[in-house]
């Protein structure tokens, strides 16, 4: 049975165990999951190749060593700059990589959402989830920005990158990528004064559905961005969609449950 509230549905379940639930909040990854980031990254690796000397690289190589290296330890952008100046003697890759870094601050024009992304939090915030977005992206000033900039930031409650989490340095380990993930869900959840019962967290990769599982959260693994190349089924996410508007059908149609 459904139940509305000036503020929000709430959905009871009527089974032998019949206890009322309801899902207050959700977590958002960034990069993949409500924001389109491929071909900003096809653009600002090819223009930091053609700087130093090297060819442009195809749709194909950027998918092969950016999303398929999944399991890989390190960083999708150097790992392709890394591949693609290994055909030249003498690359340098650090100065490349700082290169890549500069045009991607300075391509926030180039941001663009998922399909479906804004309707979804639009209608979340309609119903009185509380909604925050925890990135493992550093540079917190920059996707302030893109959140500005695609009309984002009005719908969401607060933003978590891994500047927050302390100064930066590359990820050691995949452990590492895993708990850096949880603490800034888990912050993200705690200014929201939220329980993990009470809230869900949306993502497009492996850490993201780890993470949740380690903080007991309910994971959605959306099969955009690094999941629209792999196949993270091993990764037991408690629901899995095809897209953000696939996750606003099922969310409508169990009256704003999972």
């Amino acid at each position: 049975m459904l139940l509305v509230t000036s503020r929000k549905p709430i959905w009871l379940h009527s089974d032998a165990n019949s206890r009322l639930r309801t899902l207050k909040g959700a977590i958002f990854d960034w990069d993949g999951t409500l924001a389109q980031i491929d071909d900003r990254e096809f653009y600002c690796i090819n223009q930091t190749l053609t700087a130093h000397h090297s060819k442009p690289i195809d749709l194909g190589f950027l998918i092969k060593n950016y999303y398929q290296r999944a399991y890989e330890n390190g960083t999708g952008p150097r790992m392709v700059l890394e591949t693609a100046l290994s055909r030249d003697d003498g690359a340098r890759i650090d100065e490349a990589y700082e290169t890549y870094r500069k045009l991607f601050r300075d391509t926030v024009d180039k941001a663009k959402l998922q399909n479906g992304a804004l309707e979804l939090l639009s209608t979340l915030k309609a119903h009185g989830f509380k909604l925050g977005i925890a990135t493992m992206r550093f540079t917190r000033s920059v996707v302030a920005e893109e959140l500005d900039l695609l009309k984002v930031s009005p719908l969401v409650d607060v933003l978590f990158t891994r500047e927050d989490l302390g100064p930066g340095r590359g990820l050691e380990s995949l452990e590492e990528v895993v708990d850096k993930r949880k603490q800034l869900v888990t912050r993200a959840l705690d200014r929201l004064s939220l329980r993990v019962e009470d809230a869900f967290l949306v993502g497009d990769s492996w850490w993201d559905v780890r993470a949740g599982k380690k903080l007991g959260i309910r994971t959605v693994l959306v099969r955009t961005g690094f999941a629209r190349y792999n196949d993270f089924s091993k990764e037991n996410a408690d629901v899995t969609i095809n897209s953000l508007v696939e996750l606003g059908n099922r969310l409508e149609s169990k009256g704003w449950n999972l």
